[in-house]
């Protein structure tokens, strides 16, 4: 890694701050239900069979509000600056891996905690986290990580290549295309069963290895369809 890239880098991590509130925001938003049932508890209410979305989730604002924020401000700025559209484009891709790693490590100490201490006292009953939705639950906590960090890799590769290439033609196409998918596709049986494979495939395969490969191919196959948006890209 160049120091070029390095720089571009700490200069997109640095300047997301709006993704770094997201994150607390998020967080703080959905701990703050622990401290209601705890009120709700100390006065006497019966809590059972009670359910709460885990704070867990939180943790994936961080790295998909990035992936709109780096492509929409940095780029021109980076640019603008001297730097070369080759390191915009390397730096980016280092930026999504450290930050989903992040988030992803985040949320699986979270989901830890939550599963591990708090499920199944007297005041929440059951809490629903990223692996339970998803059905990594069952495995070790370092696997639920590497999944996790695959998906949010794809989704902010995929992200990060949508919002590059909005106020241009592919832009627009690309648009219409995810509208098709969901006007189109979704009602007719066998075009629905497409979709549901896909998202089969990189959500909630059994096959551990299967599915973090095709979240990480994925994710490097969208990310590289920015490679011709920026060599274009006005700045």
């Amino acid at each position: 890694m160049n120091k070029s890239v390095k720089t571009i880098v700490k200069l997109n991590l640095k300047h997301i701050k709006a993704a770094y509130i997201a994150l607390i925001a998020g967080i703080g938003a959905l701990a703050s239900n622990y401290i209601s049932y705890i009120i709700m508890f100390n006065n006497g209410e019966d809590l059972s069979g009670n359910e709460n979305i885990g704070v867990s989730w939180a943790a994936w604002a961080l790295p998909v509000a990035a992936a709109i924020i780096i492509p929409s401000r940095h780029f021109r700025r980076i640019v603008s600056l001297g730097g070369k559209r080759e390191n915009f484009f390397a730096g980016s891709l280092i930026t999504y891996v450290i930050l989903a790693a992040a988030a992803s490590l985040i949320a699986t100490a979270i989901y830890f905690i939550e599963s591990r201490y708090i499920a199944g006292s007297m005041i929440i009953e059951r809490i629903i986290g990223v692996a339970d939705a998803f059905g990594w639950s069952e495995h070790a906590m370092i696997v639920i990580f590497l999944q996790q960090f695959a998906f949010l890799f794809l989704t902010c590769a995929f992200t990060h290549a949508f919002v590059s290439a909005q106020g241009k033609w592919y832009g627009w196409a690309s648009f219409i295309a995810a509208l098709v998918v969901l006007c189109v596709f979704l009602p007719i049986e066998p075009l629905r069963n497409i979709v549901a494979t896909y998202v089969y495939i990189i959500l909630f395969n059994p096959n551990v290895l299967l599915q973090i490969v095709a979240c990480l191919a994925i994710g490097i196959g969208f990310y590289w369809l920015n490679k011709p948006i920026y060599a274009r890209k006005a700045i």
